[in-house]
């Protein structure tokens, strides 16, 4: 055993000889102080994981952290704040819902381009797993899944989306499995608190329920942001989108019913809904959107017809790269040739440098 090693060891033995003597052993960290602890920030004095933060391996995992998400944040995020204040936020005011399927966990992107929203609802297949007591965890768990967690972000930190194949692999990793550690991670790097997290099901007629106990899974989280006293709800639903499963199970598409007018997100969409087998999804996102804002991977604009929506472009169209180039779209061509568009400081979907980045903006007509 190396020193490191042996150090960490008798410091996580001292942390929890500590606590049996203060009675905290009986006290769990609380969510907030989860994603913190996860996202490589401070925990709150006094917490049960704040002996966990003096761990090298934790501190090492912090600096990387901070160095990625602020990287990220001036080459992305600001940008976007920028971009959306002056382009966006005018033409979505009619509703508080974010409404982001294909999305996956990706929190971080939602938040950017509608911060004001007061509900977010993201989707994908990855499964919600519930996340145990960290003090429990051994310590060769902690360390795989901080370093775990690092690997999983980097697709999105450094190209703006999560491949499909990775995530299966990277979120049953560690302990900790699922979506709901990076989700957390991405809430903490907003600046949000998290009020409390439920485990829920989606009702075949979209209701939800508590715990795990129908086909479709999820988890809800109440959100604090601090700074504004604003309190909002985010839920990750699990769930296909397919034609053939929504048959057989609607759940999702009664659940997003219900939700009312939306903004609708879609971003490195793997050009699903080009598919004849996703004709449901699509559909449900036509009539429920307000607005949709989307690179050119999510809906086809054949079916953003100009007598419902208004169109706006942003970027470039060069077109899908070599993986879908079967889905070029010679209507968007034109339309970017004849729009005169603004161009973009920051990268979006599958083109992440920004010359080459499409963005999308359709309002319905009222």
């Amino acid at each position: 055993m190396n020193y490191w090693k042996r150090i960490r060891i008798i410091s996580l033995i001292a942390v929890f000889a500590a606590n049996i003597a203060s009675g905290q052993t009986s006290r769990l960290a609380t969510a907030t102080d989860v994603a913190r602890y996860l996202a490589g920030m401070p925990v709150s004095q006094g917490s049960p994981l704040e002996g966990l933060t003096r761990d090298p391996q934790w501190i090492a995992h912090s600096n990387a952290m901070n160095s990625s998400f602020a990287a990220m944040d001036q080459r992305q995020i600001n940008n976007i704040r920028i971009w959306r204040a002056e382009a966006l936020a005018p033409v979505t005011q009619s509703s508080r819902v974010c409404l982001y399927l294909f999305g996956g966990p990706d929190f971080l992107y939602a938040n950017a381009f509608f911060p004001d929203a007061s509900t977010y609802v993201l989707q994908g297949l990855e499964p919600v797993e519930s996340i145990p007591d960290l003090l429990s965890l051994p310590v060769q768990s902690l360390d795989g899944t901080l370093q775990n967690i690092e690997v999983s972000l980097n697709p999105v930190l450094n190209f703006s989306y999560f491949e499909t194949k990775d995530m299966r692999t990277d979120f049953s990793r560690s302990q900790l499995k699922g979506v709901l550690p990076i989700i957390f991670v991405f809430i903490a790097r907003s600046g949000l608190d998290i009020a409390k997290l439920d485990y829920i099901s989606v009702e075949p007629n979209g209701g939800i329920i508590n715990g795990f106990r129908g086909s479709v899974r999820g988890a809800r989280i109440v959100l604090f942001d601090p700074t504004t006293g604003a309190q909002k709800t985010l839920y990750y639903i699990s769930s296909d989108l397919s034609d053939g499963f929504l048959k057989g199970n609607p759940a999702v598409l009664r659940f997003c019913e219900r939700l009312g007018p939306t903004n609708s997100f879609l971003k490195a969409a793997s050009y699903l809904m080009y598919q004849n087998s996703f004709n449901t999804v699509r559909s449900l996102l036509l009539q429920v959107s307000a607005a949709i804002l989307e690179d050119d991977s999510g809906i086809p604009i054949r079916y953003l017809t100009s007598d419902r929506w208004t169109l706006r472009v942003f970027g470039s169209y060069p077109g899908p790269i070599e993986l879908f180039k079967n889905y070029y779209q010679p209507e968007l061509r034109n339309y970017y040739a004849t729009s005169n568009p603004k161009p973009l400081t920051f990268g979006f979907g599958y083109q992440i440098n920004p010359r080459n980045s499409t963005l999308i903006l359709a309002v319905r007509k009222r």
